[in-house]
């Protein structure tokens, strides 16, 4: 196999955070010595609740955040932070959560659409406008260059949004939540439309969901992420229908299926999501995890191999 695309090496990114006025700042860990690779074309997904620190992995994926420790590599160098001037400008995108914020309301679509082109000096005004009119086209949005967001619905802006993150053709688009706050019909619409971008331009994706039915059906291979640290990765065939952690048996539990009630998460928890102020010793997961041993009170778990890519932490195993 080729090398990867983009390698996360034991990164870690912590926030320094001030519960009160008069109290020292604590330290809140949202990412703890996580390994990732993407190769070029693939999809990962990327899932678990929200507050285990997807959005923040995401957002060190594509240059947004530092990471406090660790390395993030694009092609083998280690990624520039972004912005306009950055050496790594247009070849990692992002397509956010709410479509109905992530465009300037003052700005007429066409215009949001071109802002990635505008670094590439060798492109006339001419040829932007033809690079924009086409991608829109491409996302079912033909002719519409002169409106604004107000005139488009949430699944229109969502379109929109992933027009302005492929306009560079990228090798890498983090995509986070991109579908979550639209209806299920509007959904749909969406991730085909990123399929259908993936088989044309063929970039890779990290698809970071807090719903594993969606992540199931965009990528062939899931990572599993609880308080910062990822806890289970595999091929979704076996996430899916034989997971091996708890949680991956917990979120698997609460997933609607036809016919019947979902089982919410803490049918399986006995607790709230701990505090990333101060994880539980030992496996972050055992306050929750009804399978907890008295060692998982105590020492983390290692990985455990399973399969050929396929990998999980759980003492039990």
């Amino acid at each position: 196999m080729s090398a990867p695309l983009l390698r996360l090496e034991q990164v870690w990114r912590t926030f320094a955070v001030r519960r009160g006025l008069w109290q020292e700042a604590g330290q809140l860990t949202a990412v703890a010595g996580v390994d990732l690779t993407l190769h070029a074309g693939e999809s990962l997904g990327l899932v678990g609740e929200s507050g285990c620190g997807k959005s923040t992995l995401g957002r060190l994926a594509c240059g947004l955040l530092p990471p406090s420790r660790g390395r993030v590599l694009l092609d083998g160098q280690e990624l520039p932070p972004a912005g306009p001037h950055s050496s790594a400008a247009g070849r990692v995108q992002m397509v956010f959560q709410d479509p109905f914020s992530s465009l300037n309301p003052r700005w007429k679509i066409g215009d949001s659409v071109a802002e990635p082109l505008l670094r590439d000096r060798s492109l006339s005004r001419r040829q932007r406008q033809e690079r924009v009119a086409d991608m829109l086209a491409r996302v079912g949005l033909a002719g519409m260059e002169r409106r604004y967001p107000h005139e488009f619905s949430g699944g229109q802006r969502q379109r929109i949004a992933v027009a302005r993150a492929l306009i560079t053709r990228p090798g890498v688009v983090v995509c986070d939540e991109p579908v979550s706050a639209l209806d299920a019909s509007v959904q749909a619409q969406v991730l085909n439309l990123l399929c259908d971008v993936q088989e044309d331009f063929g970039p890779a994706y990290l698809f970071i969901s807090h719903d594993l039915a969606v992540v199931g059906f965009m990528c062939p291979r899931i990572m599993v992420m609880y308080l910062g640290r990822m806890v289970e990765e595999g091929p979704r065939e076996q996430l899916l229908q034989t997971p091996a952690h708890p949680y991956t048996q917990a979120l698997l539990a609460a997933m609607p299926r036809w016919g019947e009630a979902a089982a919410p998460v803490s049918s399986l928890a006995a607790q709230e999501l701990p505090s990333p102020l101060a994880p539980p010793p030992g496996c972050a997961f055992h306050p929750r995890c009804p399978q907890a041993l008295p060692r998982c009170r105590e020492e983390a778990p290692d990985w455990h191999q399973l399969a050929p890519g396929w990998r999980a932490r759980c003492h039990r195993l």
